[in-house]
């Protein structure tokens, strides 16, 4: 048989080890990520450790065909909005603490005579 007879008989030139090589791969750019190999995968957003972790390993599942371009983007987008309410409540936490302050030192100044000023 000819190679173009070959070809179109189904027979791309492949050894037996070179189509289970290339089965492998089909396989696992078809396979599909289970909600268990999500939650082992990516752990909660509790930091900004846990948030570039998230992002790292959805970048690898992203570009293995291990999920769809738009979910990555969900997930991206998902972390974005995580990272802002986080630094949100840091920043909110930080002026909780500089009003503490500010509250105490008006009380220690209201405590102390006035300064007086000589010329």
């Amino acid at each position: 048989m000819s190679d173009a007879s070959n070809k179109r008989a189904g027979n791309l030139g492949f050894d037996s080890e070179s189509a289970r090589t290339a089965a492998k791969r089909s396989h696992h750019a078809r396979r599909r990520l289970l909600l268990c190999d999500v939650e082992d995968e990516l752990p909660p957003l509790t930091d900004l450790d846990s948030a570039k972790h998230r992002l790292d390993r959805i970048g690898i599942w992203a570009a293995a065909g291990l999920v769809p371009g738009t979910v990555a983007g969900a997930v991206v987008r998902s972390v974005e909005v995580w990272i802002k309410a986080h630094e949100s409540e840091l920043t909110n936490k930080v002026v909780d603490e500089l009003k503490g302050d500010l509250a105490r030192l008006r009380r220690e100044l209201k405590g102390r005579p006035p300064l007086s000023v000589t010329r």
